[in-house]
């Protein structure tokens, strides 16, 4: 598989790798510990008995090799914190990437190093070095210190693979479906500002893993090497009911999220009534609730009108919307052996009055293609949230396309 992708920026890769090195430590602790993600101290911390491991994790995929300066930061940082809580018992790791560095081989820091450090004239480090320099008890924590060589990025896939089968999880199952879902449950600790909820034991992790039957797709499993499986699990999952014909079906697409949304959303509307409401027996009509502009959306009424796609927004002028109107129909009828209805589909522009519309029928597949769940009420309907920022994919996954670049 390689790299990480080229569009995904150096913060999401660290963001990733960083993820994954998590996931490794829980999958691979037989004690059960509590184990905070972006903990208090560093980026993962592993309590166990009366002592913390702290370990920061740094993934310098395009520098081949290490030097110093690259890690000026987190070991200032670590040596702050150590500075600021001596009766604390940390261990204080750093497990750094470079790809030409021999992986679980350490860096032996010494005093000269810390020196070296103390005379830099980077002004990011000034306030911390006039802090430390001559005050920090350098061998004391040097002594609690050590800097790690990291695996590349596969390496830790494969090791997350390994470990997951090890802990029981269904071998055919584990890169479309675990592995995908873990890193999401990694990511969505990550962000709780409450530090007690980041925190999580492999116990818990991996019964919330046997729980769940959907695939993530989010902006951190898009960013993953095996998102080719993810998008093809993806798409099987969503078969079971886009393979049924009478189904109430509403599709939320967000401008914010899609790329080209204006130029691609009336090819998609065009495209799923050709594949799933074309028929006498497709009896259910297809809701499209669009979060956009109001003049993109009177864009695509016009479009969707000289594509001959015949809609029902409930609006008798723009600013009025009746909701009878939407609600009602379609009048349905066969000449000869040609069906027709005088509508195909529902049209809504997504704001605060639409939601009531939303609610009051429930639909029953609702497919979210927006990075934020809108606040709707969802009880007794099959959530389907896919955060995918392309159409092609989207396609793919609903099955309207066979392929995607």
């Amino acid at each position: 598989m390689g790299n990480l992708p080229r569009s995904a920026d150096y913060t999401i890769q660290g963001f990733i790798y960083q993820f994954h090195k998590t996931l490794v430590e829980i999958l691979n602790d037989d004690s059960d510990s509590m184990i905070s993600i972006e903990g208090i101290i560093e980026d993962i911390e592993i309590a166990t008995g009366r002592t913390t491991t702290a370990i920061q994790c740094k993934y310098h995929e395009e520098e081949q090799n290490f030097t110093l300066s690259n890690v000026y930061k987190p070991i200032l940082q670590m040596m702050e914190h150590c500075y600021d809580n001596p009766d604390m018992k940390i261990e204080y790791k750093l497990y750094a990437h470079f790809p030409n560095e021999t992986v679980g081989s350490n860096f032996e820091v010494n005093e000269t190093h810390i020196q070296t450090i103390f005379r830099s004239r980077d002004q990011r480090f000034q306030r911390t070095i006039t802090k430390l320099n001559g005050q920090i008890e350098i061998t004391g924590f040097l002594e609690r210190f050590s800097l790690e060589f990291g695996a590349s990025l596969q390496a830790l896939i494969e090791r997350i693979m390994n470990l997951m089968e090890e802990n029981g999880l269904s071998k055919d199952e584990i890169d479309t479906l675990f592995y995908p879902n873990a890193i999401q449950k990694i990511a969505e600790l990550s962000i709780l500002h409450e530090a007690p909820l980041r925190v999580i034991r492999k116990s818990t992790l991996i019964y919330d893993l046997q729980q769940i039957k959907k695939t993530a797709i989010t902006r951190w499993t898009r960013s993953l090497l095996t998102l080719d499986k993810i998008l093809v699990s993806r798409r099987k999952q969503l078969k079971v009911n886009l393979d049924k014909n009478s189904r109430l079906r509403y599709l939320f697409l967000s401008e914010e999220t899609i790329n080209s949304f204006n130029d691609g959303i009336v090819n998609f509307i065009s495209d799923f009534i050709n594949k799933y409401h074309f028929k006498e027996v497709h009896d259910k009509t297809p809701l499209f609730c669009l979060d956009c502009s109001p003049e993109v959306f009177k864009e695509i009424r016009v479009r969707l009108h000289k594509k001959n796609i015949k809609y029902n927004d409930g609006l008798v002028t723009d600013e009025y919307f009746d909701k009878n109107k939407f609600q009602s129909g379609p009048v349905r009828g066969k000449i000869g052996n040609q069906f027709f209805s005088d509508f195909q589909v529902r049209l809504l522009r997504f704001n605060g009055s639409v939601s009531e519309v939303l609610n009051e029928i429930k639909c029953d597949d609702f497919f979210l293609f927006t990075g934020i769940t809108p606040e709707l009420d969802f009880q007794d309907v099959n959530i389907e949230h896919i955060n995918l920022s392309e159409f092609n994919q989207i396609k793919f996954v609903m099955g309207m396309a066979d392929i995607y670049d």
